[in-house]
């Protein structure tokens, strides 16, 4: 029992005297083609993934092409790229065929290493006809990501009425409480896309607003952040439109009194400033639709809004939209 109690120790010596041996990770860089790709007869491959390897060691990569309506991985490419290597390119073709102009796929790409790297990136393909072969085709585009984008119900820019106020894109709502019912207004994120709709019901002195974005529930790609909503009884009294310096005293789905709150003036502009994370393709089958501020059907009414508004002595109400910096 000594003899085998002194080779235990021993061995036990002996490991803890052998070097640990450092866990080997590796460093890759992927970059995602941004730009729109078409697929067709002639073309049928594009490049979607630039693929570095940083590592002073090989790397052994796996992209995972994954169906993201189906459910299912559809394609599969394993490559080794040596250390010090050019970039390796990913091409992506037409992994499903669409029955219907306009129809869209998302996939997703999973990219992982042997040694612990992983990342996704995302896409979608939407099947067109080509008028004149008749012949389909398929245009692949970045589903890109937004985190934290403001939002605001569509209506006039503060920054083109007022450009010392703010430089922040925000828009406002002139609206009529003595409208009795629901209006409906369109959520604009990001000053881009279309992402939603708030309701503002009025029954006699009592006015509600809601909201809701589109698609929500229905996917993990989008996500409501914050809600800020004020209203304000005249432009020419407006000092500040940064959402934390104003007062919190209106609230999404509680009831409040014109007379009590806004002094019974149901002539108002309505601001909602809020914050939600979205993709450009919330659902595998759908996506958000862009918002163009200066189409005819916008300007319109936009116009109408401008002309609810109370006269300002020295302030031209332009009928205008601008973009951030």
């Amino acid at each position: 029992m000594r003899k085998l109690l002194s080779l235990i120790c021993a061995a036990a010596l002996m490991l803890s005297a052998v070097p640990a041996i450092a866990s080997v990770t590796d460093n890759i860089a992927v970059e995602q083609v941004k730009g729109e790709m078409t697929y067709n007869t002639s073309i049928p491959y594009n490049p979607v993934l630039n693929i570095t390897n940083l590592s002073p060691h090989d790397v052994s990569v796996t992209v995972e092409v994954y169906d993201e309506l189906a459910k299912l991985t559809v394609h599969t490419t394993h490559v080794v790229i040596p250390a010090g290597a050019q970039p390796v390119t990913i091409n992506g073709f037409v992994y499903k065929q669409l029955a219907n102009e306009g129809q869209i796929n998302t996939y997703r790409y999973r990219v992982t290493s042997a040694n612990g790297f992983k990342e996704n990136f995302y896409s979608a393909q939407i099947m067109h006809i080509d008028k004149t072969t008749k012949q389909p085709y398929y245009v692949q585009v970045h589903n890109a990501y937004y985190p934290r984008n403001s939002v605001s119900s569509f209506g006039p820019q503060f920054r083109v009425l007022t450009p010392d106020l703010t430089k922040e894109w925000y828009m406002f709502t002139p609206i009529n409480l003595a409208q009795q019912g629901r209006q409906t207004i369109t959520l604009v994120g990001g000053n881009m896309y279309e992402v939603g709709e708030v309701y503002v019901d009025v029954a006699g002195d009592t006015v509600t607003v809601s909201y809701h974005y589109f698609y929500d529930g229905q996917t993990n790609k989008i996500d409501a952040v914050g809600e800020f909503l004020y209203f304000f009884t005249d432009y020419g009294s407006i000092t500040t439109v940064d959402h934390k310096k104003l007062p919190a005293i209106f609230q999404f789905n509680q009831p409040f009194s014109i007379i009590n709150q806004l002094g019974g003036d149901t002539n108002v502009l309505m601001f909602v400033r809020n914050t939600e994370s979205f993709y450009r393709f919330p659902t595998p089958d759908q996506q958000l639709q862009r918002n163009y501020p200066n189409s005819d059907a916008r300007n319109a009414q936009r116009w109408d809004m401008l002309t609810m508004m109370d006269p300002i002595p020295g302030l031209v109400l332009v009928n205008d939209h601008n973009y951030a910096n």
